[in-house]
């Protein structure tokens, strides 16, 4: 049949068959050699998804598992579903997952299940697939790409219907900014209560599509007991296995991330330490009436412990637990997990981990008007939930205006309560100037210092956390480049006329920047700000070669000025000396303004970029330029510092389609590990800018290169997050999955 009238009229007309013993073995096999076929109809081969749903109401008097097996073989997804008489072990035998073995107690309470059997049709789970340990080396450079990650959810009433979607979306969200492959990132889910159950294992799917489709459909297990400690030992035991999927023999690092309502009933402690021990990276992910230390005793390192109040605050944790999750450095059994850049822990230095130097930089400003009384109260709050000591936290309160002004050092108060008195007597400093970019200079030469209490030598944390009420008079780019240099990890809080641009620039990611309309609104991101206290990492600054290819064309005449400001923006946010810059316009031939070496300090770069002129011509060859670049650019000679991993950006900005060809001149230079942006307008082709650029995440279009300006922020976040290492990994799976290939064999 081929319409749903005729399915509907012949089912409507069956009539029992009739008898008494139930072979469902043998029907199984009769439907598998005579109903998926292609002679049958099936589309098997075409990749249509196969699926049989099996209703019994007894025990089969044959042996269903050969036959259940061979359609399991054959890529058929098997639903099992009991009444009255059938047996609950055979239908498990015979499903594809125990999650699609169904059971009601009577025929008349089939509607009960409808609609789960209907769900899990729309979103049947993939054949698992052979996990066969391949046998040639791993490339080291490969296994940075590779991550096995268990979710372990609560399932417990703790949650909820209610909640459940939006504990979709956080798992979601974040599997979704995953690379999934059964060579790449694999994912694994169980939810428990009193005990768990395995929804699905690190190799049950290999396509992210499969695995969202899944999580989509996934139904809260119930119950009132909350066993974590048993659920721990459950998914170590079968999930953490090369039958399971696990490759942790094969050296891929290997992650847990727990999400829980509730406080535990039995022990978690041995459970936990087993992981660790394991070398599983386990991130604790509390909400409501989860059990602070609890999560604590779980999580491998304090840092990996994420905390909310309720469900709809879960967006605020996700970026913070997707980057550890992605920067995580590969554990191996026996060695404690540590977060990248930062040297291994030793027993010796266990306790600098949780050492913490604290400044707090304060608009003092008639600015703040009458908020200042609300940020000393917020300022108490925030003090109050941190463990002050000699060997813990220390504390550093500095206010600014027009210049800064030191209110206590990180080693004048060694107790909480010492630093709640001092705090308490805070007084607003006045002075109607701010300029943040010198109390930033100030708070790095003067208060991060050994001799103003820093422990920065002896490895322990430094954050500073800002707080403003308005726009800086100064620059604030190069003092905050000096704080991130000094290892100092800034957050940003910025309130009524605060640029948000501008603090942007302060931190090391746009995550660390928490704003809000007044400060009367301070007490909604306590408990953020505590988790970006708790949750920082070093960050490393990595350095950049960035050659911009202007289309110096007659068409971008009018638009020339507003280009040249743009690559100024650009170039303001670098760190000239760190990162490299440089400019080649192009029309019929390319021609150099400046190499990547050719100067060393940011006034230079700027002073070169506004004498440009525009170079002319009517005839544009994209191709020749690229080649050009590449030859003559990317090269030590020239400045390039490809070699040293530094990584390699080109910047095309243009209004033209090439009349020359580009696919060679692409993908040339692509394998020679740059990655090329793409920004165009007008004349532009679409097809070539994609064709250009190392994804087409990394094509950018405006009407007119006069409102280039409009797309800064979206080239400026990829320039700061992009290694040669992702580079690479990029290219290999979206660039040349593009690549069209005619290949003769001549024997």
């Amino acid at each position: 049949y081929s319409s749903e009238d005729e399915i509907r009229s012949h089912v409507e007309g069956l009539r029992l068959r009739g008898g008494t013993s139930l072979n469902t073995g043998a029907a199984l096999d009769y439907v598998l050699r005579t109903h998926f076929t292609r002679p049958s109809g099936s589309r098997k081969e075409e990749g249509v998804h196969q699926i049989l749903v099996l209703v019994a109401a007894g025990r089969s008097r044959d042996n269903v598992k050969p036959s259940a097996d061979a359609l399991k073989q054959a890529a058929v997804t098997i639903f099992a579903v009991g009444a009255w008489n059938a047996d609950q072990g055979q239908l498990r035998e015979i499903a594809s997952d125990p999650s699609l073995s169904l059971n009601v107690q009577e025929f008349h309470s089939l509607p009960n299940v409808q609609e789960q059997v209907m769900m899990s049709i729309s979103t049947p789970p993939a054949p698992r697939e052979s996990t066969n340990a391949p046998t040639v080396p791993i490339n080291p450079a490969q296994k940075a790409s590779k991550r096995d990650i268990v979710f372990l959810i609560d399932g417990s009433d703790n949650v909820g219907n209610t909640n459940l979607i939006l504990v979709h979306d956080f798992i979601r969200n974040i599997i979704e900014n995953l690379n999934i492959g059964s060579d790449h990132v694999r994912v694994g889910l169980a939810q428990f209560s009193y005990n768990a159950k395995t929804e699905f294992y690190l190799n049950t799917y290999t396509s992210k599509a499969e695995i969202l489709r899944r999580v989509k459909g996934l139904k809260l297990k119930g119950g009132t007991i909350l066993n974590t400690g048993a659920a721990l030992d459950f998914v170590f035991q079968n999930h953490f296995t090369s039958q399971a999927g696990s490759r942790k023999d094969q050296g891929v690092p290997q992650f847990l991330v727990l999400f829980t309502g509730g406080k535990s009933l039995d022990a978690v402690k041995p459970q936990a330490d087993a992981l660790k021990r394991a070398a599983i990276a386990t991130f604790a992910v509390g909400v409501r009436n989860a059990d602070l230390a609890q999560l604590q005793e779980i999580a491998t390192d304090p840092n990996l412990v994420f905390s909310v109040k309720e469900f709809n605050n879960l967006p605020n944790v996700q970026e913070r637990v997707m980057t550890p999750l992605s920067t995580l450095s590969v554990p191996t059994a026996g060695e404690s997990t540590r977060i990248a850049g930062e040297p291994p822990v030793t027993n010796e230095k266990a306790s600098l981990a949780r050492q913490r130097d604290i400044v707090f930089l304060i608009d003092g400003t008639l600015g703040m008007g009458k908020a200042f009384p609300l940020v000393r109260a917020f300022l108490m709050r925030v003090i109050q939930e941190l463990d002050i000591g000699p060997d813990k936290d220390q504390i550093a309160v500095v206010q600014y205006s027009h210049d800064p002004k030191t209110e206590f050092e990180l080693n004048t108060y060694t107790s909480k309560d010492e630093v709640l008195a001092a705090t308490t007597q805070l007084r607003r400093k006045t002075g109607r100037v701010l300029n943040t970019g010198a109390a930033l200079n100030y708070v790095t030469k003067n208060v991060f210092i050994t001799s103003a209490g820093s422990r920065r030598d002896t490895g322990a944390t430094q954050i500073l956390v800002l707080i403003t009420a308005g726009k800086s008079r100064d620059d604030v780019g190069q003092a905050a480049f000096a704080v991130k240099r000094a290892g100092i990890v800034p957050i940003a809080i910025g309130a009524k006329g605060a640029d948000t641009s501008e603090l942007q620039k302060i931190v090391h990611d746009p995550t660390f920047v928490l704003t809000m309309r007044d400060f009367r609104d301070l007490s909604t991101i306590q408990l953020e700000l505590l988790s970006k206290m708790k949750a920082v990492f070093i960050f490393e600054q990595e350095r950049r070669d960035v050659v911009f290819l202007v289309d110096g064309s007659d068409k971008v005449a009018s638009a020339f000025p507003m280009i040249k400001r743009f690559i100024s923006r650009i170039v303001d946010s670098f760190d000239i000396g760190s990162d490299r810059v440089c400019i080649v316009q192009y029309s019929d031939t390319p021609r150099p303004n400046f190499y990547l070496n050719s100067y060393t300090s940011k006034p230079e770069v700027m002073q070169a970029i506004n004498a440009l002129g525009l170079k002319g011509g009517t005839q544009v060859n994209t191709g020749e330029a690229l080649d050009y670049v590449r030859q003559n650019v990317f090269t030590r000679s020239a400045g390039s510092r490809m070699d040293e991993g530094v990584a390699q950006f080109l910047i095309l900005l243009t209004a033209s389609k090439s009349t020359d060809d580009i696919t060679q001149a692409a993908v040339a230079l692509k394998g020679a590990g740059v990655a090329p942006f793409s920004i165009g307008s007008k004349d532009a082709d679409e097809d070539e800018l994609r064709q250009i650029s190392l994804s087409p995440h990394f094509v950018f279009r405006v009407d007119d290169l006069q409102h280039v300006s409009t797309i800064q922020q979206h080239l400026e976040s990829p320039l700061k997050q992009l290694n040669q290492e992702k580079i690479i990994t990029i290219y290999k799976n979206f660039a040349q999955a593009g690549v069209k290939r005619d290949i003769v064999f001549l024997v």
